[in-house]
């Protein structure tokens, strides 16, 4: 019984852990189209990534990227959902539409 406390911490990090890092957005964009870059500064409990897809043509393609500005969320490296720009080349979205759906992720890793 001397270790219990050691266990119970140790599953408390390794819980932690298993949350914690596994959700990605990532923000494409083109050089040309800088004027319109979507901001994830605001966003939390999530890594951030901004890509330039005229300098990472293989993330473009292996992504399917056909708009920009476009925002993946991925959990675990398995895209979960997409935003993609409108005709404008603008991302019309409220950040908080897209912090709603980090929050979702977590979320249903403890139903």
């Amino acid at each position: 019984m001397s270790n219990l406390p050691y266990i119970i911490i140790g599953l408390f990090f390794f819980c932690i852990g298993s949350c914690v890092g596994q959700v990605k957005v990532v923000h494409y964009n083109s050089e040309w189209n800088a004027e319109n870059n979507y901001s994830l500064s605001e966003l939390k409990d999530c890594e951030k990534a901004n890509v330039v897809i005229c300098h990472n043509p293989e993330e473009q393609e292996k992504h399917n990227i056909l708009a920009v500005p476009t925002v993946i969320v991925f959990d675990n490296s398995i895209e979960i959902a997409r935003y993609e720009a409108n005709i404008m080349m603008q991302l019309d979205m409220p950040v908080d539409d897209l912090q709603d759906a980090i929050d979702k992720i977590y979320l249903t890793k403890f139903e």
